[in-house]
């Protein structure tokens, strides 16, 4: 008779393995439900559009907004990978040349500021014609009012190349 050793191989790896991989994919889809948004990406229902609309908290972010930071914390948010450069010239989202100007005529009777906010905080607000729509759904809750509002300042002052 041939002494064969029969090796018994344990199953703990393969298990281990399993849990993490369906771990994974709970995390990756629940990561990916909260960047396709829900309704806290749209505005609230039912209000009606005035001049008015989002410009009181607006004058409350814009107090001590600061415009150099807001140039920092575009590039720290990366609202610069599809607005400026290559992200807007392969229009994933519109350039920020001349926003200013064109935030006022954008969403009326929004004035600029108002428009800007609703962009960042309910992006699903306007549908913007030729862009894909990819703007993240998480920005109102997740970035702080002082942020936001030295972003809107900076924002309005970007002048930068046209599109």
């Amino acid at each position: 008779m041939n002494n064969q050793t029969i090796r018994k191989t344990s199953v703990w790896p393969v298990v281990v393995a399993g849990l993490f991989l369906v771990g994974f994919t709970v995390l990756f889809v629940s990561e990916l439900l909260q960047l396709s948004g829900d309704e806290s990406s749209l505005p609230p229902a039912g209000e009606t559009l005035t001049a008015q609309t989002y410009q009181d908290v607006v004058d409350v972010l814009l107090v001590n907004a600061d415009v150099e930071r807001g140039a920092a914390l575009v590039q720290r948010y990366g609202c610069v990978a599809c607005h400026t450069g290559a992200g807007a010239d392969n229009r994933l989202a519109p350039n920020w040349a001349g926003l200013p100007d064109r935030a006022a005529e954008r969403h009326p009777p929004l004035s600029a500021e108002a428009y800007l906010y609703e962009s960042i905080v309910y992006p699903r607000a306007v549908d913007i014609e030729g862009y894909t729509g990819t703007m993240p759904l998480i920005y109102g809750s997740q970035i702080p009012d002082d942020d936001l509002g030295s972003i809107i300042a900076y924002l309005m002052t970007y002048r930068g190349d046209s599109d």
